[in-house]
């Protein structure tokens, strides 16, 4: 009987994850992905299962001698793979009839689909995915007592295990309070280098070419993907500090407040001087509703007075501001009440 398209599509998947399985190219992110694959149906692991029985069954059949050539009934899973390369012409060889035990096919099955619920049930038990969307914040306590504070546009991978509490950045920024844990190492990787704490609270900032990493309480040691000499930098970071890591390796660290660094994290603003302008630019790259500066000059004064806010509300920054300017002495015109600022949706 034919396949239907969406038994193709299952069978194609599936020989692609056998294909990337056989050949070690399973990194955690791909975990993950293969774990999500295999819950999503029972038929994908029967398929991913049933493949795996027929490559035992082929394999112990070649090494006695038997061609490579597949007979009329038995489906070529080649057809279904991404190819991307031409594939060699078949070698021309008599057409060999090949006898299959059904009992060993069997024993063979049940083995792989044993293995593959033991494979599927270990990498269930302990990922989980963080995503947050433009303007929107989460918090999340972890397993092992940690707590998270992922930003906006924000992406992580954890995989907790006996030895390692290991963090995928893919993308954002976050802030982990680390709970003490002598032997698990808390480690936050990213595409520039890894963090590795075993209790305190640090931050992790990916911007695209750079990622910045802020220590608030205790010791990180940053280690930078590139390396130098052949050697690969190690950089401790205490509380307080801030390392810059690159294609080119780490930065020296540099004092900062760290509180104030990470209060966008937080969801949470107090403002300390800043102008108008540069809270605005911090605004919108946070939320899809945008801050408008309607009079040029405000976005070059900085506030007399304390404001605080909460990121995630950016109408709450526009209504303090505008009521602020209402009576600010050095405006350069209007009318009385004008609004300098407005939201709009981007």
């Amino acid at each position: 009987m034919n396949p239907t398209p969406e038994q193709r599509a299952v069978i194609r998947q599936a020989v692609e994850w056998h294909q990337l399985v056989n050949d070690g190219e399973l990194d955690p992110v791909s975990r993950l992905e293969f774990r999500t694959w295999l819950q999503a149906s029972p038929s994908h692991v029967h398929e991913f299962a049933r493949i795996c029985a027929l490559e035992v069954v082929l394999q112990g059949s070649l090494k006695k001698g038997v061609p490579r050539a597949l007979p009329g009934n038995v489906i070529n899973f080649d057809s279904y793979a991404c190819i991307t390369r031409r594939p060699p012409p078949p070698p021309r060889m008599p057409t060999v009839s090949l006898r299959f035990n059904t009992k060993k096919i069997a024993i063979a099955a049940s083995v792989v689909l044993a293995l593959i619920v033991t494979l599927f049930a270990s990498l269930v038990s302990t990922d989980k995915v963080i995503v947050t969307q433009l303007g929107h914040w989460d918090k999340q306590l972890l397993e092992d007592g940690s707590v998270v504070y992922a930003g906006p546009r924000t992406k992580l991978r954890f995989h907790f295990n006996g030895d390692v509490r290991a963090v995928r950045l893919v993308r954002g920024e976050a802030l982990f309070e680390v709970a003490k844990e002598p032997g698990r190492p808390f480690i936050v990787s990213t595409d520039a280098g890894t963090v590795q704490a075993v209790g305190t609270e640090f931050a992790a900032a990916d911007l695209g070419d750079t990622v910045v990493v802020t220590v608030a309480e205790g010791k990180v040691v940053v280690t930078a993907t590139a390396v130098r000499d052949g050697v690969q930098s190690m950089t401790p970071v205490v509380a307080d500090q801030q390392v810059v890591m690159s294609p080119t390796g780490a930065s020296a660290p540099v004092g900062v407040d760290a509180n104030r660094e990470l209060k966008w994290i937080r969801d949470w603003y107090e403002y300390d001087g800043e102008r108008v302008g540069d809270i605005v630019a911090q605004l919108n790259l946070r939320n899809d509703v945008q801050v408008i500066v309607d009079d040029p000059q405000v976005a070059r004064l900085r506030l007399n007075q304390p404001l605080t806010f909460k990121p995630s509300q950016p109408e709450d920054f526009v209504r303090k501001v505008n009521r602020w300017y209402q009576d600010y002495p050095q405006k350069t015109g209007g009318q009385a009440g004008a609004k300098v600022l407005h939201l709009e949706r981007s």
